[in-house]
């Protein structure tokens, strides 16, 4: 039974890693294509009306974008390591659920204000849609936090 779970968390793993790469692939293709101008269907955009806030929503969008896709590889890598040590939920990936819920809240609000960068009546706003996913995030973490202390305290009963 703990070998095949193992093999299938494994297999997860494997999936996620590869919906990372994927994601990082079309995110790139995307800054290069329409955002930064070298796409066919890319419409320039003007830095000389509001660039402060168009350089805030790119700074966002990409900071948020970069850390959300090197958190989730980390969190990959720590559950293959701690796979290794016979642990399914290794305490080092608790942190991290925490940022991921944080960095899911900075990308989202860059995403959605994107068209700021292209529009010039577009204003600046808060989304509810940028509070659900991090508010899931978020309660995922805490139930993360409770199993892998579970398995901790599960680990050291004799």
């Amino acid at each position: 039974m703990k070998d095949k779970t193992f093999k299938n968390i494994r297999l997860c793993c494997y999936l996620a890693f590869a919906f990372c790469i994927i994601w990082a692939i079309l995110m790139v293709n995307y800054l290069v294509a329409d955002i930064f101008g070298y796409g066919a269907s890319s419409h320039p955009i003007n830095w000389s009306v509001n660039s402060m806030m168009k350089s805030v929503v790119l700074v966002l969008f990409l900071l948020g974008l970069v850390t959300m896709i090197a958190l989730c590889v980390k969190a990959i890598l720590n559950t293959f390591n701690g796979l290794r040590e016979n642990t399914v939920f290794p305490k080092s990936n608790v942190k991290l659920m925490f940022w991921i819920a944080i960095a899911d809240f900075v990308y989202l609000l860059g995403y959605w204000n994107l068209p700021i960068l292209w529009k010039e009546d577009v204003v600046f706003q808060f989304q509810y849609t940028n509070f659900i996913t991090p508010f899931f995030l978020l309660f995922f973490a805490f139930m993360y936090k409770v199993a892998a202390d579970a398995v901790e305290e599960n680990n050291l009963t004799i």
